[in-house]
């Protein structure tokens, strides 16, 4: 079906290009292709999340806007974060048309190499009302497992309707389905989307990360500081990132001693706990909750458990959810009279 729209499109005049998952030896990947003839190398809804779409469409954009028209193929979470990075300037919407899908969630991109799951199966779960098992946590727990009107422009349904429906998010997409003769359809996933959120609830209270400090350090005991989480988060797109300079962190041997000495001793390196703490600083409020975090980690750590949950914390502090709406993210909205509720923390009056 979403083969058949592509081809349509082309041949009406309406894409010029299309950037969408495609298959690989053993697992996925995007793919840009610009020519009718190879919408068949697309697999529109891919059981596997090797990268964040919005991220691929950054590249394709930062510098300058699309020149052709391009038809994106993105996951909710993807959406969200293509709007996220609409906000910071990093992504150019124009010429670009956004279809996002009810998702069935995403296997990990190393469990799918070892034990492929086809994504007919991941479907008919979720067309039970239900979810599979073998999805990644992340995906278990999403908030916002379907298409968001104004979150993109052509959503496609597969929740609790007997056949596939298109229907529009934006103008952009009303115009497009109008164009492609495709007539609006309509189904109701408010039951799915509740029974994602109620276990979502329940893991955020069973998951959270206790014990202070000592707690954060033994829940990043195995981090090899290897950064790849940072280079999988579509958020982190600093060209210069304070982290990656190796010199910001050279000390004297005498620092080290200091150290070891006020606190009965010392992990080393120094720098891990600094590092996931910088990047909840910088990304937190705009954390989309896509999980690839947690899926880059060499070490199976469970990263999403921290940015996930903390993530969300910080974005109720702020009452913003990032990629949802057309809210200025907090970091880039400076506002002098805010926050006095956390005044004094610290022990000072200020």
């Amino acid at each position: 079906m979403l083969k058949k729209l592509m081809v349509d499109a082309f041949e009406k005049g309406l894409i010029e290009a299309v950037m969408a998952p495609a298959a690989t030896k053993d697992s996925y990947t995007y793919a840009l292709i610009t020519k009718k003839e190879d919408v068949d190398k697309l697999t529109p809804i891919a059981p596997v999340m090797q990268w964040n779409g919005a991220d691929m469409l950054r590249r394709i954009t930062r510098l300058k806007k699309s020149e052709r028209k391009l038809l994106a193929i993105l996951r909710p979470c993807e959406a969200r974060t293509y709007k996220e990075l609409v906000k910071f300037n990093q992504v150019n919407p124009e010429n670009i048309i956004v279809l996002s899908y009810d998702c069935p969630g995403t296997i990990h991109a190393r469990t799918y190499k070892y034990q492929p799951t086809g994504i007919d199966e991941l479907i008919a779960e979720i067309k039970k009302g239900g979810k599979s098992n073998k999805i990644r946590e992340a995906c278990k727990v999403c908030e916002y497992p379907t298409p968001i009107p104004n979150v993109g422009d052509i959503g496609l349904g597969l929740v609790n309707t007997d056949s596939p429906v298109f229907f529009a998010l934006s103008d952009k997409g009303k115009e497009f389905l109008k164009a492609m003769g495709i007539e609006e359809g309509s189904r109701n996933a408010d039951e799915w989307i509740a029974m994602h959120r109620k276990i979502r609830e329940e893991w955020y209270e069973k998951e959270r990360i206790r014990g202070g400090r000592k707690g954060l350090e033994e829940f990043l005991s195995s981090c090899l500081n290897c950064h790849n989480c940072k280079n999988m988060c579509p958020i982190c797109f600093c060209k210069e990132c304070f982290f990656e300079d190796r010199t910001v962190f050279d000390y004297e041997s005498t620092k080290f001693f200091n150290w070891a000495d006020d606190k009965d001793g010392i992990r080393l390196p120094t720098d891990k706990a600094l590092f996931h703490i910088g990047r909840l600083i910088h990304m937190g409020t705009s954390c989309i909750g896509c999980g690839l975090c947690q899926q880059a980690c060499p070490m199976d750590i469970p990263l999403y458990r921290l940015f996930g949950i903390v993530g969300n914390e910080l974005q109720k502090v702020f009452d913003y959810k990032p990629g949802v709406d057309d809210a200025i993210p907090p970091v880039m909205d400076f506002r002098e009279d805010e926050l006095h509720e956390f005044e004094g923390l610290l022990g000072g009056e200020e």
